[in-house]
């Protein structure tokens, strides 16, 4: 099963967080964030923020997740979320 975390907790999580966003229409959901760490801001191409966009379905009050685009100055690549994807880690502690 891909990354995956509870809408309710994910919805929590942006109210406490102003650097993310979460969308959801019918049964899809994107969530939009800049990191703003001074770890991430000194890989910021140029200087510049990178935006991150995860997409994913909404199943049974759950959020899985599927894609995941950057999108910087120097243009946007988009990724398939596998399962055993070790950059989601991060959901586990919402």
């Amino acid at each position: 099963m891909n990354p995956s975390v509870e809408l309710k907790k994910m919805e929590e999580y942006v109210m406490e967080n102003s650097s993310f966003k979460l969308y959801t229409n019918g049964e899809k959901a994107e969530l939009h964030f800049v990191p703003n760490t001074p770890e991430a801001e000194g890989h910021f191409p140029d200087g510049m923020p990178v935006e991150h966009i995860m997409y994913g379905d909404l199943n049974d009050g759950l959020i899985i997740f599927n894609k995941f685009i950057t999108v910087s100055n120097f243009g946007q690549t988009e990724t398939k979320i596998l399962d055993d994807d070790p950059i989601m880690e991060w959901l586990k502690y919402i």
